[in-house]
């Protein structure tokens, strides 16, 4: 994998548009209640989330380039990183929060919980550790992919190993690009999955 490509890798799939890749995996495969909804309002609902759990942060990631003219997120502190990701975590517990009638059905709202607990988890460690902020979220994508995965039984199969694809080739653009070690990014990895399996574990059917 050469750099210019490992680039394009690491933008197309950054971890700031995962949430909105979420919200339209759960959307598609019909866990939104139909019968709730007709087509207008969930392509609001849609919109809405995908403007608060993505647009936002996104405009809060260039801010932070632009006001410490950096050109590649892996290169600021571990303090700063830990900052982006509680900046993470007030978005989307305050989504969890403020837009609690919205969440149809509880894997939606159990998506953003994990969102933002993943979020403080990571502005945890960040303070101490460098960890992938791209592998830890693809990880936490293919949490969700796997409780998909169940409700969806076999059709679902595909995009759960499209999913561990992408986390790989993902993982490789980072090291390619010398953002990360290989420590970085199996930390990254595995925080990311436990953090996102125990909140589906613990919380499913509590909130």
């Amino acid at each position: 994998m050469n750099k210019s490509f490992a680039n394009l890798i690491s933008l197309v799939f950054h971890p700031i548009f995962v949430p909105i890749l979420g919200v339209l995996a759960i959307a598609n495969f019909h866990l939104i209640v139909a019968a709730k909804l007709n087509a207008q309002p969930k392509v609001m609902l849609v919109f809405m989330f995908a403007l608060v759990l993505s647009v936002m942060p996104l405009m809060g990631v260039m801010f932070l380039l632009k006001k410490y003219n950096i050109k590649e997120l892996s290169a600021i502190s571990m303090e700063e990183r830990s900052r982006a990701a509680f900046s993470l975590f007030v978005i989307y517990a305050f989504v969890a929060w403020r837009f609690d009638g919205f969440f149809v059905h509880s894997i939606l709202k159990l998506f953003v919980v994990a969102l933002a607990l993943s979020s403080v988890v990571l502005a945890v460690v960040s303070r101490y550790k460098k960890v992938s902020f791209h592998v830890f979220g693809w990880a936490g994508m293919l949490v969700l992919m796997f409780v998909l995965a169940q409700t969806n039984g076999e059709s679902f199969v595909f995009w759960v190993l499209t999913t561990l694809l992408v986390t790989g080739i993902v993982a490789t653009a980072r090291l390619r690009l010398n953002a990360h070690n290989h420590s970085e990014v199996y930390w990254g990895f595995f925080l990311g999955l436990i953090c996102n399996i125990a909140v589906y574990l613990i919380l499913n059917g509590r909130l």
